[in-house]
């Protein structure tokens, strides 16, 4: 009885690690797919918006891509960073996917504050990555892996009434 109390508090602070871990991955998620995104942005704009005789098209192209090489770098660093925290649920198939869906549709969101919204691009940023990290926080208690531990208390009840 004594040890299942101790597991209990244990699985409750890993749960908070873990969903703290999956919004962090989330975050990271968004980075890694923001990435290619900029280094097409850094490629293409600078030469549509001048010609190539300025020197603004090259600064923003090779500027962009530096970025773009930052951020990539940054949201695997952050990612693995985060991985170390995470349960054997978000390493899971389902968990990624969920993960990288999220961030997807944060960097629509982000795109659209911006871009359609005219907000303040500090503001976007800071409100589209807190909203995914909450997001990313809240739905990682309720993804597939997370049943793990309540069947196996539920099959450990069973064989002890047997």
């Amino acid at each position: 009885m004594t040890g299942d109390l101790r597991l209990d508090a244990v699985m409750k602070s890993i749960d908070v690690y873990g969903r703290l871990a999956f919004g962090g991955q989330c975050i990271a998620a968004m980075a890694i797919l923001a990435a290619p995104v900029i280094f097409v942005a850094a490629t293409v704009a600078p030469f549509r918006l001048w010609d190539d005789d300025r020197g603004e098209a090259l600064f923003f192209w090779l500027g962009g891509w530096l970025l773009a090489v930052l951020v990539g770098a940054g949201g695997v660093a952050f990612g693995a960073f985060c991985w170390r925290w995470s349960g054997d649920w978000i390493t899971e198939w389902p968990g990624y996917a969920v993960g990288f869906g999220f961030a997807a549709v944060a960097l629509g969101v982000l795109a659209w504050l911006v871009f359609a919204v005219d907000m303040n691009p500090y503001v976007a940023f800071v409100t589209t990555v807190g909203g995914l990290f909450a997001a990313g926080f809240l739905v990682a208690g309720h993804l597939g892996g997370t049943q793990v531990l309540p069947d196996q208390r539920r099959q450990r009840a069973l064989a002890r009434r047997r």
